[in-house]
């Protein structure tokens, strides 16, 4: 199991920093074609998207990061499993874009929670938009990351601020990309292995 642990741990972490180190590409290069034919990017213009396409943004927003950094941690369960990394993935998985969905690193806040002994959540959640376009949005958030022991009595707090970028998949805005500043993780994470 401690293997299991080990091979989980490095591979979440050897993802946070691949997706750390690579530079958010500037939206208005954003061009790739979607993996599919069903799937296409609307032609890049200076239209902004609807006041309603910006809210549902706003609003996803809100509900991924909730979901991301819900983790229920039990006294005596084991958090770094294939089985709740796949649970969550199919949770997150409305949010996705197929390739954010593929690259995406689900087991980073299970292995803060289990190194941390706690429970985490996502409070006082803020959302606003930076930049529209008709094919891709800039979300601007800011949240407190926090911490929770067994008993429910909160243990620590960690603000975190970042930017998700929305592109429109198979007609329906998903998320591309979501970058934050995840040092205070890895901070945890290498504190932890080194001990």
């Amino acid at each position: 199991m401690r293997k299991l642990n080990y091979i989980i741990g490095t591979v979440t972490l050897m993802s946070v920093v691949m997706m750390g180190c690579n530079e958010s590409p500037k939206p208005e290069s954003i061009q790739e074609p979607a993996p599919s034919s069903t799937s296409q990017l609307s032609i890049l213009t200076n239209q902004k998207a609807s006041a309603q396409e910006e809210q549902q943004a706003l609003e996803m927003s809100l509900e991924y990061k909730k979901a991301e950094f819900a983790v229920d941690n039990t006294k005596g369960e084991e958090l770094l499993t294939v089985e709740k990394v796949l649970a969550k993935k199919e949770i997150l998985k409305p949010f996705l874009t197929e390739r954010n969905l593929e690259r995406n690193s689900m087991g980073l806040p299970f292995q803060v929670a289990d190194k941390e002994d706690a429970s985490l959540h996502a409070e006082d959640i803020k959302a606003k938009m930076k930049e529209s376009k008709n094919d891709w949005m800039l979300v601007e958030y800011t949240l407190n990351l926090v911490f929770t022991n067994y008993d429910g009595v909160e243990t620590k707090t960690i603000p975190l601020e970042g930017e998700i970028t929305f592109l429109q998949e198979q007609g329906e805005w998903r998320i591309q990309d979501d970058t934050y500043n995840m040092k205070a993780f890895l901070d945890i994470v290498n504190k932890s292995s080194s001990q």
